[in-house]
């Protein structure tokens, strides 16, 4: 009997809980931003790429992500790749449409179609698909907040695409420290 209340109380308790990826927007979309430590990890035709580094998040059309050697800054459509080891920053549009890992941690593209999200023992496992790119993959979240704890992403042929957030924490404006640029090769792909 303690085993039926018990199992009737997490039933309702989760009834009442707000949509899990509604929920994880409601976290990424934390006035003042996120600031997220994140190992990520891709493996493409048998080659596996690794980099750690900080995603600052400020809203889905502005955000960056820096590691030791590059920072790549997405703002109102326009990127900008900085290689801090060659001196050489890369200014590019972003091709309308395209799909990113960025995208998905922002919830900015529509044509993501989510799954029912189902709780585990560790937290909230939520499918998605994106159906026109031919890509399917999973967020896990945590229950109370909606905070992520890893994105995984299959596209279609043998790419491979994990995230594992380290830490959060909310963000307090724009905090993340100036590259001096002076002494830098800027290349212009913008049409």
């Amino acid at each position: 009997m303690k085993k039926f209340l018990l199992g009737l109380c997490l039933l309702g308790q989760m009834l009442a809980e707000e949509d899990p990826y509604r929920q994880f927007l409601n976290y990424m979309n934390h006035e003042g931003g996120r600031i997220l430590e994140i190992e990520f990890y891709q493996e493409q035709i048998g080659e596996r790429f690794e980099s750690g580094g900080t995603f600052y998040y400020f809203g889905e059309t502005n955000y960056i992500f820096d590691s030791y050697d590059q920072r790549v800054v997405y703002h109102d459509g326009t990127i900008t790749t900085i290689n801090k080891v060659d001196r050489q920053v890369i200014l590019d549009s972003a091709i309308p449409d395209e799909v990113t890992i960025f995208d998905i941690l922002t919830g900015s593209n529509e044509s993501i179609q989510q799954g029912k999200a189902l709780l585990e023992k560790n937290g909230f496992r939520i499918p998605f698909t994106l159906g026109e790119w031919d890509m399917e993959g999973t967020i896990w979240t945590i229950p109370s907040s909606g905070q992520p704890r890893e994105i995984h992403l299959k596209t279609g042929g043998d790419s491979d695409i994990r995230i594992k957030i380290i830490s959060s924490e909310p963000g307090k404006g724009n905090d993340v420290a100036e590259i001096n640029l002076s002494n830098y090769e800027i290349i212009d792909l913008r049409e």
